[in-house]
């Protein structure tokens, strides 16, 4: 699916949302019974969730030891090429064939580390994240059900503008925050 694809999918898709809440909105109107709503943004609770934000820490150290390995291995390989550009001035061609030989294993052994090392950050991220967002969603829930909401929606996703009143976002933060400790 090419982008403009992607693009036109995506707004029919928030067309839909809020056509779907304005009528939940006015149908509950009609039926004189009160309709509750809510928007949170996902994001900011977990910026300001302390175990997402130490997760976030041990995945960006993670990342960073990974790019270091690389850098290392980058490094090797630009020595043992520097060293058969000198080589090739002066020495037969097998020696050169024996560099080249060993800087291609070299650059064979940078590629797996890079795809290595992104699997590992991928299970690590899904293995540290994944119970955070499972509490998030817990306590979203747990709210809406405890609290009488009719709907709670993603306030980055399809909101324009939403009063001040509806927001949960802080609220959340607090709650997710107090059942951690």
């Amino acid at each position: 699916m090419n982008s403009l694809q992607l693009g036109a999918f995506k707004a029919h898709l928030t067309l839909l949302i809020i056509a779907l809440t304005a009528f939940c909105l006015m149908s509950g109107s009609i039926g004189q019974e009160s309709f509750k709503f809510g928007v949170v943004n996902t994001q900011e609770v977990l910026e300001g969730y302390k175990e997402a934000t130490e997760a976030a820490e041990l995945l960006k150290s993670e990342g960073k030891r990974l790019e270091g390995k690389l850098k290392q291995l980058a490094d090797e390989i630009q020595t043992l090429q520097e060293k058969k550009i000198k080589t090739e001035q002066f020495i037969e061609g097998a020696e050169t064939a024996n560099l080249n030989n060993e800087i291609r294993f070299r650059q064979q052994e940078y590629q797996l580390q890079v795809e290595r090392g992104q699997q590992d950050l991928l299970k690590k991220e899904q293995e540290l994240m994944e119970p955070v967002y499972n509490t998030l969603q817990e306590l979203i829930v747990n709210v809406g059900e405890s609290e009488g909401f009719d709907l709670i929606l993603e306030k980055r996703l399809i909101t324009l503008y939403v009063s001040e009143k509806y927001d949960l976002t802080q609220r959340l933060i607090g709650l997710i925050n107090e059942s951690s400790e």
